[in-house]
């Protein structure tokens, strides 16, 4: 008898057994803390941080083990025909949760900033075009907007600046009358690109984007949203939201392994999509015998990677289903983001960032308790040791530093309690005490430190510090540009990571 191998689709549900807790009926628990065993976080380990990396699920994890052993089963079965269909399936759910038109107008990428890299690098640039971008845009991107002027001579940059406290309304007034102005001294017949954020990733906020992407279309302006933080988050309806482009990741705020996330790219904005990165071996010459597009199967294969974490989004969809709904989740997290972000600065005798919830989905910023003498000057030394001394408790909330005032980014998930943030707010008043002591201490010559924010985001290593070997977690010791080192210059990159 010969061996012999099914070459018919495979479904997912087909392969994964973890998945059987969805079909038991069984009544999930209420949200907070009774859903900390469903993660699998340490012991006593304090997560107010799902907006940098998510979280994955227990069930998710288990699942994941799952696809991998099916990979290696046969991976040529794997390569060559497996993985497609259920790819297929998981952009259609995603289509579906975001409201596209079409599966075709979404395709899975890495991540945000690989979403976002693709399409920037697809536009040709042309001396005279314009890239608008925020001083609070993510800063892969910025870096990927800043590369693009430096190699293409005569692209310009139009920075628009977003200082926080603020409101919507301040924000939409201003982003008109920067892009009236940029309207009117641009080059005839160049293109203007904006980059806008849905949701900010420091400080995190959630921004009128809409409004800004229909001020952008009335002008003729292309516009790409880095939704890095909105799906999951946010309820979206991307059919018509007017945008020609839109990238968000699912493993931050809607549960999938890392890394995973989609782009999104209506049929009338994949006429510019030349290419995947790297270039598939189907990408197709432009002219008369190429098809109007044929991006979507670039972008379904263009290299061997592990599909694991694409395919980890249908598992994570049937799970959040399974625990109430994206509703519910949202309602949750927006809900206990306003009322611990009120604590916690009730806690720490700061302020809230936004304290009628305008900017708020389910993260929250508020002020650091520091002296006020200490605010003046942005020291990178001070995020490093903000960083450590959080995760040497075992805790972790984003910090850091905007408008000359350093500040906590906190999330909120479906674990966290009130308590929570209590524990944050205590642990956060002994450190920032401490910071300001062994900061007085360090003797940090001025060449080591960056004049702003905006200037160390400019040249990182002007403003990069190591720790003391003596004191890991502790005071800085200031290191010298011509004695910098790898782990001094990413320890400063570590500690402004959203």
């Amino acid at each position: 008898m010969p061996n012999t191998q099914s070459i018919a689709p495979v479904p997912i549900d087909q392969i994964v057994k973890a998945t059987s807790i969805f079909q038991q009926k069984t009544a999930p628990p209420q949200f907070g803390h009774d859903f900390l065993p469903y993660f699998s976080f340490k012991q006593g380990y304090v997560n107010l941080n799902n907006g940098s990396y998510g979280a994955l699920p227990k069930v998710v994890t288990e699942a994941c083990t799952e696809l991998m052993a099916w990979q290696e089963e046969n991976t040529d079965f794997y390569y060559r025909i497996g993985f497609i269909p259920p790819l297929i399936d998981v952009r259609a759910q995603l289509a579906k949760l975001v409201g596209a038109s079409d599966v075709d107008e979404l395709v899975m990428v890495a991540n945000a900033s690989t979403g976002l890299g693709v399409v920037l690098r697809n536009f040709l640039w042309e001396s005279g075009d314009i890239i608008i971008r925020c001083n609070t845009t993510y800063a892969t991107v910025y870096k990927t907007i800043q590369y693009i002027h430096d190699v293409t001579p005569g692209v310009q940059i139009s920075e628009f600046e977003l200082l926080f406290p603020t409101t919507h309304q301040a924000i939409l007034d201003g982003w008109q009358k920067h892009i009236d102005n940029v309207k009117q001294t641009a080059p005839q017949n160049k293109k203007i690109v904006a980059v806008i954020d849905s949701i900010v990733a420091n400080p995190g906020a959630a921004m009128p984007w809409k409004e800004m992407v229909k001020i952008c279309k009335d002008a003729g302006i292309w516009t790409i949203i880095d939704g890095a933080h909105s799906v999951g988050q946010e309820e979206l309806n991307l059919a018509q939201c007017g945008a020609d482009f839109f990238v968000s990741n699912c493993h931050k705020w809607l549960n999938s392994k890392r890394g995973a996330a989609f782009l999104w790219m209506p049929k009338a904005s994949q006429k510019i999509m030349l290419t995947t990165i790297p270039t598939s071996a189907s990408y197709v010459t432009p002219g008369p015998d190429r098809p109007d597009t044929n991006i979507i199967s670039q972008f379904q294969y263009n290299g061997t990677i592990d599909y694991t974490t694409y395919l980890s989004v249908h598992v994570a969809l049937q799970w959040r289903e399974w625990i109430g709904g994206e509703k519910a989740i949202h309602e949750y997290c927006n809900n206990l983001a306003k009322e611990g972000g009120k604590l916690l600065a009730q806690t720490m005798n700061t302020q809230v960032m936004d304290p009628d919830g305008e900017f708020t989905k389910a993260m929250v910023n508020v002020t650091l308790p520091f002296p006020s003498s200490f605010q003046a000057q942005y020291d990178a030394s001070v995020g490093t040791a903000l960083s450590n001394k959080l995760l040497s408790q075992n805790m972790y909330a984003v910090t850091y530093y905007h408008n000359n005032i350093w500040w906590t980014r906190v999330s909120a998930q479906i674990w966290n309690e009130l308590e929570d943030f209590t524990t944050l707010a205590n642990a956060l008043v002994t450190i920032c005490s401490e910071i300001v002591t062994e900061h007085s201490n360090a003797n940090i010559p001025a060449d080591c430190k960056a004049a702003s924010f905006e200037s160390y985001l400019q040249h990182p290593i002007q403003g990069a510090v190591a720790l003391d070997s003596d004191n890991a977690i502790g005071a800085p010791k200031p290191i010298t540009t011509t004695e910098v080192v790898p782990v001094g210059y990413h320890t400063q990159l570590a500690s402004i990571r959203p």
